[in-house]
């Protein structure tokens, strides 16, 4: 069907045809979104915290090994590496102090590893006082950058505003948007959605076009009319309703009639 097809009679949804702001009110998707939102950002600034205390911890102990560390003769009894998207190269070995054998992990370059053997020897610098504190001669220890601790939280800081932008961008356009009769001209299946491209035509007359994502068991078929909801400042801004995270609020509608 085409936009010129669409009966002049055409009327918008219950709810909607009324003008000024519309009571609007969120739905259980908009709700977890919002809740989420929250969450993941208290989770990232934790995480931020975690990571710059380890920051600083590991930064302390390379430089009491480096400061005050000692020599010990070791040897290597495991290599393997750690899998998944890093797949870290490690070494487990072991050393001895007086007498006494202990044990420590460490990362390896990936150069270094290519040389390392299980069973041969590899020498080992501890802190005396503290022989927990350890690492291989033949290499630096590692730290975590002191930057994903900034880093991370203002990832999950953008994620989160992002969560936030979807629901309030569909409660401004159910509460202050047009409603306007659309056509569905293509629809394009993602993983978790489908994408649905539809034309409108605005209160001027003027044909506009616009895309939004549905979910896809609801989403509608190429040439069905929809209910199309716009921004009257800038029409650039619409989405197909009903909408995933808003509703109206019915009962703020019924003692507003």
């Amino acid at each position: 069907m085409r936009l010129e097809e669409i009966d002049s009679n055409w009327t918008a949804p219950d709810g909607l045809g009324y003008s000024g702001l519309r009571p609007v009110r969120l739905r259980r998707p908009g709700y977890a979104m919002a809740v989420f939102a929250v969450l993941f950002l208290a989770g990232g600034v934790v995480l931020g915290f975690v990571l710059w205390n380890q920051s600083q911890r590991q930064e302390a102990a390379r430089q009491e090994l480096e400061r005050d560390g000692v020599a010990a003769p070791g040897r290597i009894v495991r290599l393997w590496h750690t899998g998944g998207k890093s797949d870290t190269p490690r070494v487990a070995y072991v050393f001895s102090i007086q007498g006494s054998e202990r044990s420590g992990t460490s990362d390896v370059p990936s150069r270094t590893w290519k040389t390392l053997q299980v069973g041969d020897s590899l020498e080992v610098r501890y802190v005396a006082a503290s022989p927990s504190i350890n690492h291989p001669a033949g290499w630096r220890m590692p730290v975590t950058p002191f930057w994903l601790a900034l880093l991370i939280p203002l990832i999950v800081a953008l994620c989160s505003c992002l969560m936030v932008f979807q629901v309030r961008r569909q409660w401004r356009l159910l509460t202050e948007g047009r409603p306007a009769p659309g056509v569905v001209t293509k629809t394009r299946r993602t993983d978790k959605q489908t994408v649905v491209h539809y034309e409108f035509r605005i209160l001027s007359g003027a044909v506009k076009k616009g895309r939004s994502a549905a979910s896809r068991r609801s989403a509608p078929a190429v040439g069905s009319v929809v209910c199309v909801m716009y921004d009257p400042e800038n029409p650039g801004r619409n989405a197909v309703y009903p909408f995933q995270m808003v509703k109206l609020d019915t009962e703020a509608n019924g003692h507003r009639a």
